[in-house]
């Protein structure tokens, strides 16, 4: 993997079932404290990737397949996980982007066993959609944060409720929406 797109890698959050949910402020206080555990995880391989001078293939096929089984375990994850009905739509947006990143990352394995060097893979159809999907996870995070504001002005029914900021965390995190760099 080239580092720039490595290094461009969305964050991949681990969502792990933890029960179902009935209620808004449960199911954002679980998805948080997952977000909260997991988050540090894959920052650390993100940044130990960076770490390395000169990868060389192997050692970005491995990030790669580290990628693709915290997004595999995520998005299992994230479907256990029972949201109340009045954020099935919302959380709906989340999960389409999500199921895209990972299938773009998966996309990645196959190509990346074919070539020699990681300097193959720009320019290649499979990069390219790698790309896109997280692009196209950052306008989720845009989208998710307009129906978010749009609940809350709503009236009175969201109007002060804890958990719709603490939401927003958790999708923009679970997206990536921001570049994890080295510290």
């Amino acid at each position: 993997m080239s580092r720039g797109v490595l290094v461009g890698v969305s964050l991949a959050i681990v969502v792990a079932a933890c029960g179902g949910s009935t209620t808004a402020d449960e199911y954002v206080d679980e998805l948080n404290a997952l977000v909260s555990r997991t988050r540090s995880e894959f920052v650390s391989a993100v940044v130990a990737y960076q770490q390395i001078e000169e990868p060389t293939l192997a050692e970005g096929v491995a990030f790669l397949e580290q990628e693709v089984a915290l997004r595999q375990e995520m998005l299992e994850g994230f479907d256990e996980l029972e949201p109340p009905e009045s954020l099935t739509d919302l959380l709906g947006l989340l999960r389409d982007a999500m199921a895209r990143l990972l299938a773009a990352a998966e996309g990645l394995i196959p190509l990346a066993e074919t070539i020699t060097s990681i300097d193959q893979l720009a320019g290649t159809p499979e990069v390219a959609e790698y790309d896109a999907a997280n692009d196209d996870g950052a306008r989720v995070c845009l989208d998710v944060q307009e129906e978010l504001d749009d609940l809350t002005a709503s009236g009175e029914a969201f109007a002060g409720e804890p958990w719709i900021p603490d939401l927003g965390l958790a999708v923009r995190a679970a997206l990536g929406c921001g570049e994890i760099e080295a510290g």
